[in-house]
């Protein structure tokens, strides 16, 4: 079988969907090293919405916020890489770029101390309105949930949560023109397979988190008893990110787990790809 791929690589050389390098056999088949190397993961992030945190230890972007989940993990920083990624992620031919997205993403959030999926019944992806699905042909979020139930064992409940609405797009509104455009979208159509458990949202990005929030209130709403989420990345308002992610610095950035702290150098990165290749 090794010879075989071996061969077909040398007929037809795989390219990076990402920059369109050509990606030697020993890498992922969607994404060459570089750009995951560019998809600098967050350690040590906000327990509450996922986003890097300042050095005094503080979050910016979630002080006045009230979310609806108990927290958030997110893999990346929302820049110009992971903004292409979550693009192309919406494409009906790049199912395997997210696959290999949710890769990364699972073995990182189970490295993370913080993490128990034990704790959880089911990954719910969020929901894609019919219309949208048929178009699409795959849903980005489940693609997502399927990768990282193979390293948790939970299972996906993609029809636990239902998308009963078609809502514009959220990306030209302010937060509170996207919360409003979300009133109403979701909703559970079985309260019974939704009371007294616990579930792990799952979604491609969070930006203001209008989309995890509406979603979180509905299922806590049906009875749920506990809703996180995890996300591939975090869109955070520049203004306010921390000086390393406004200069550009991706070096060492500490690590806290309730007492105990520790480095994450960038090599961490490295060590992901070798777990998953």
């Amino acid at each position: 079988m090794q010879g075989w791929r071996q061969f077909l690589d040398l007929l037809f050389p795989r390219s990076c969907l990402l920059c369109r390098r050509l990606v030697i056999q020993e890498q992922s088949a969607s994404l060459c090293n570089r750009c995951q190397e560019q998809l600098e993961p967050i350690y040590g992030g906000c327990r509450r919405c996922g986003a890097p945190l300042r050095q005094d230890g503080g979050c910016a972007f979630c002080k006045d916020q009230r979310w609806e989940f108990g927290r958030a993990w997110s893999y990346t920083v929302y820049d110009s890489v992971a903004a292409k990624a979550v693009r192309l992620m919406k494409e009906s031919h790049c199912e395997s770029l997210t696959q290999s997205i949710g890769d990364l993403l699972s073995q990182w959030i189970m490295a993370d101390e913080t993490f128990n999926p034990l704790v959880y019944d089911a990954i719910v992806p969020i929901p894609q309105h019919w219309v949208r699905r048929m178009a699409q042909r795959y849903n980005q979020a489940s693609t997502l949930g399927e990768r990282l139930a193979r390293v948790t064992g939970l299972p996906v409940r993609e029809t636990l949560l239902r998308r009963g609405r078609w809502t514009q797009k959220q990306g030209m509104k302010t937060i509170s023109e996207r919360r409003e455009n979300l009133v109403g979208a979701f909703e559970v159509p079985k309260v019974d397979t939704v009371r007294y458990r616990s579930f792990l949202l799952i979604d491609d990005v969070m930006t203001s988190g209008a989309t995890l929030q509406e979603a979180a209130r509905v299922l806590r709403r049906a009875g749920a008893r506990q809703v996180d989420a995890v996300v591939f990345a975090r869109g955070i308002n520049a203004s306010k990110a921390p000086a390393r992610i406004q200069s550009g610095d991706q070096a060492a950035v500490p690590l806290t787990f309730g007492q105990n702290t520790r480095e994450s150098p960038r090599g961490d990165n490295e060590a992901l790809r070798r777990k998953i290749h």
